[in-house]
């Protein structure tokens, strides 16, 4: 670690975990509707709702379950890097 504290160490893997985490679900938004339709906006546009209004919807779910991954993701890395690591900032070998 070379002097730096246990949170400034975990810090780069931390960011590569979390993108690593981030990015299927962002390459699935940027196709959302030109080369997929998911299946609850092709449900809204059977069912006689106007396009748009269903795309809103689509995109509403899709942030909530980006958010999600993300809040748990980095929930995850936390409770875990607080168990790696004792008082002293030394990593522990279980």
């Amino acid at each position: 670690m070379l002097g730096a504290t246990p949170q400034e160490a975990a810090r780069p893997f931390f960011a590569e975990a979390l993108r690593a985490t981030l990015l299927p679900q962002l390459t699935t938004m940027g196709t959302l509707g030109i080369v997929s339709l998911p299946g609850m906006m092709t449900g809204q546009m059977l069912g006689g709702v106007s396009p748009l209004l269903a795309i809103k919807y689509q995109l509403a779910i899709m942030i909530a379950i980006l958010v999600a991954m993300q809040l748990s993701a980095y929930c995850s890395l936390w409770l875990s890097s607080r168990s790696a690591f004792d008082c002293r900032g030394n990593l522990k070998f279980h």
